[in-house]
């Protein structure tokens, strides 16, 4: 049981950095947003210093190019990357919060618990949500691009974007184990019923 306690303690201590580290990306994501509605030229000048390879703008699944073919940059494009990137960190941030709560329950410091086992309707629910969380990211990727699309098309510029769907597989995985949590809480809760 004390490797399982030193596990689940590191595991712990990881998912609460990666909440912080994507928390933080959130708020720079913002930060960016807001700076390059101000200052339209800061990400002409930052590309033009570093190189076309930091015109790709990426998150988790979903890539976008803002130099358009002459070269200039889509501010538009750079906006909604960010705006896309910020909200993808928000649900990276949730996804480890919602674990960082599940392994404090099962070690039974969460003040919120009935009981140490995985086997309960918090536990369901944060499942659940994790799951529901993957899957949004590539649907926000996809709206994002979808607009950045539309919008250059329609100016006639050509951008480049692409999304990939790998969260909603993860995200199926933890619907599937929600329920699996879901079927062992109501089998708790009848053993609990009979003692």
């Amino acid at each position: 049981m004390k490797k399982g306690n030193k596990l689940n303690k590191a595991l712990s201590v990881i998912s609460k950095i990666m909440e912080i580290v994507h928390w933080i990306g959130a708020g720079i994501s913002a930060l960016m947003v807001f700076i390059t509605i101000i200052d339209k030229n800061f990400i002409a000048e930052c590309i033009a210093d570093e190189g076309a390879d930091f015109a790709t703008f990426d998150a988790y699944g979903f890539d976008v190019y803002a130099l358009t073919q002459s070269g200039d940059v889509n501010n538009f494009a750079v906006i909604m990357a960010f705006v896309g990137i910020m909200i993808t960190f928000i649900l990276m941030a949730l996804i480890f919060r919602n674990l960082d709560i599940i392994l404090h329950t099962i070690m039974g410091n969460y003040k919120h618990a009935t009981s140490t086992s995985p086997f309960q309707k918090d536990v369901v629910r944060r499942v659940r949500e994790m799951g529901i969380f993957a899957i949004a990211m590539p649907v926000v990727g996809f709206i994002i691009t979808s607009i950045i699309t539309g919008v250059s098309l329609a100016n006639g510029i050509v951008s480049e974007v692409s999304v990939s769907f790998d969260g909603v597989i993860i995200g199926l995985i933890c619907l599937c184990l929600s329920q699996i949590f879901s079927y062992g809480a109501s089998l708790e809760e009848e053993v609990d019923g009979l003692i």
